[in-house]
């Protein structure tokens, strides 16, 4: 007897409509959103908190330094004095050559040939290495700068610079035709230089911040500017630490954190126009540039007690200069920055 076949009917399997689809799709997408923000807030906290250790850390070794040599290292030799002339040019080099033994960089000390200037190709190691405590890791930038005239002359950046002081790069000379700035002038006709804890030819050590440790700054930082090539006029200054020339290793409280004024940058200025994401710079006398961080709302800057501030953008000019005196007997509140 033959079974009889029912017939079944197929079973209907349910899929995802294309809109429930889409809606899941913007979602995540929302979510994503919401939560890329937090993840890149986190990520600066932790380059802005390294940061500051990298602040403390050459802090320290300012005062290990002058323990061992009664002053701070002078903020930079060479050009404008008289050395042993060496390879057609004086000894020439800045603080960031004195302290690296203090941070734990004995071997690129040891490298130094000290009776040569910096460019020099006996220099090139040190001039080439890339010392993690000379970089903010929240500058992507700060690495190797391509610098004129010769293959040795290619060095590394730094992002942390030395105080220079309320004016220019030129400080205290005389010379109106290079520092309309420099003094004793009275307050109408420029702007007085009240002395600063790193400068030319000089080391300065605690007794000579009058105004306090506390209240007067050593260091701050600066964005790295980007380099348009490898000859005079294609290279920007700020940052070239290793070098004593205008605006290379220090910074000028002549214009607050993150100022809109533009850096004065005389002969080695890449501006906005040729690089974008470069802070903005004039080639112009007398050279000044101001601290600059990619850190939200402000710099962090290390005081001469070796503590570390984040000063605001929005702090007040005079108190900004103020704090870059070390004899200008100001009255600073510490909740004024």
């Amino acid at each position: 007897m033959r079974a009889n076949v029912i017939g079944l009917s197929p079973r209907r399997v349910r899929a995802f409509t294309l809109i429930e689809l889409l809606v899941v799709i913007a979602i995540i997408a929302v979510l994503i959103a919401l939560l890329l923000p937090a993840v890149q807030a986190a990520r600066e906290a932790a380059r802005r908190s390294q940061c500051t250790n990298n602040l403390k850390q050459l802090g320290l070794a300012m005062h290990n330094y002058h323990s061992s040599n009664d002053s701070f290292p002078m903020g930079r030799t060479g050009m404008g004095f008289s050395y042993p002339v060496s390879n057609g040019d004086p000894n020439r080099r800045t603080w960031a050559f004195n302290i690296l033994a203090n941070i734990e960089q004995v071997p690129l000390y040891n490298a130094i040939n000290f009776s040569r200037t910096f460019y020099d190709w006996c220099n090139t190691t040190v001039m080439r290495a890339e010392v993690a405590a000379y970089n903010c890791p929240s500058d992507p930038g700060c690495t190797i700068v391509l610098s004129p005239s010769t293959p040795q002359t290619v060095r590394s950046n730094g992002n942390y610079m030395v105080n220079w002081g309320n004016t220019t790069w030129y400080q205290d000379m005389t010379s109106p035709s290079y520092n309309p700035y420099s003094g004793p002038l009275p307050p109408t006709t420029g702007l007085p230089y009240l002395s600063a804890p790193f400068t030319a030819n000089k080391a300065i050590n605690f007794s000579g911040i009058v105004d306090g440790t506390s209240n007067t700054l050593m260091m701050s930082e600066i964005i790295c500017p980007e380099s348009k090539g490898p000859t005079n006029g294609e290279v920007d200054h700020r940052g070239d630490i290793w070098n004593d020339d205008q605006n290379c290793a220090m910074f000028m409280a002549y214009s607050t954190p993150n100022s809109k004024t533009i850096d004065q940058v005389p002969g080695y200025c890449v501006s906005t126009d040729l690089k974008p994401s470069n802070p903005p710079c004039i080639n112009a006398l007398p050279g000044f540039n101001a601290a600059r961080s990619y850190h939200r709302g402000g710099v962090n800057a290390l005081m001469c007690d070796g503590s570390v501030k984040y000063v605001k953008d929005a702090v007040n000019l005079n108190i900004w200069r103020g704090l870059s005196s070390m004899n200008g007997s100001e009255v600073l509140s510490s909740d004024s920055f």
